[in-house]
């Protein structure tokens, strides 16, 4: 599969997992996150614009200057990650890429950090942000957030081999607390230990809260493992919706 087919399937998937419910393992905790969200007044909508391939910084600057929205930590976070986590002497970060596209009341939002191996892409993150314009309560906000974290290189290993370890920090960005997620990582380690197990070309829940957050008119949490074809451990999903009024 090509990397630009690869990415649309993944930016599928990512817009899937933000609108369907959790499986079997869904928790009922409610959890103190409203560092998360972020809701301002607003008279017009965004109107409607395309930013394809510009710069990190060419896309933070329109998000404060053009569009007045609030940027959100998970960028940072993501690259902290990267760098503590990921990066290696054998591999190489590249600079980011972002596209913007805002169609009246939605503006959508996309980074592609990608790190190389050689010429290959080796490991790479996707963020996607979504702003919603609500034209009765005049209000904008933060209406979701996601990160994709893929392992698209040969080996099957990420390149500090810490699959557990980047599972749990994609974990406490979306703000499960760490002993939850311990628990949760726990017993899906305890579940998937045996490959023939796992299931193919599929991803299975971690950690999730979101029908009660849609109850509760909370903020959801959700935490994904994605497995190849080989039934290998690759991608890691962490999504955030915001329910509450």
């Amino acid at each position: 599969m090509s990397k630009k087919k690869y990415l649309f399937s993944l930016g599928l998937l990512i817009c899937f997992l933000l609108v369907v419910g959790c499986s079997k393992k869904s928790q009922s905790t409610e959890i103190a996150h409203q560092q998360l969200i972020w809701h301002e007044k607003r008279e017009k909508p965004f109107g409607t614009f395309d930013y394809p391939e510009i710069s990190e910084g060419e896309a933070l600057d329109l998000l404060k200057t053009k569009f007045n929205v609030k940027i959100p930590e998970i960028i940072e976070q993501t690259k902290q990650l990267f760098e503590q986590k990921i990066i290696t002497s054998e591999v190489e970060e590249k600079a980011p890429e972002y596209t913007l596209y805002a169609t009246g009341d939605e503006l959508l939002v996309r980074g592609y950090y990608p790190v190389y191996k050689g010429e290959e892409v080796n490991v790479f993150a996707l963020i996607d942000l979504k702003y919603s314009f609500d034209k009765e309560l005049k209000e904008v906000r933060l209406a979701s957030q996601s990160l994709a974290i893929s392992n698209y290189g040969q080996e099957e290993a990420y390149p500090k081999d810490n699959f557990s370890e980047l599972l749990l920090d994609a974990a406490q960005i979306i703000d499960i607390p760490k002993d939850t997620a311990d628990l949760a990582i726990q017993n899906f380690e305890k579940d998937y230990k045996d490959v023939e197990k796992r299931p193919q070309s599929k991803t299975t829940v971690v950690y999730g809260n979101d029908d009660e957050a849609k109850d509760k008119k909370l903020v959801s949490q959700t935490l994904r493992v994605g497995f190849n074809e080989k039934r290998e451990l690759r991608e890691i999903y962490a999504a955030i919706v915001d329910y509450s009024e």
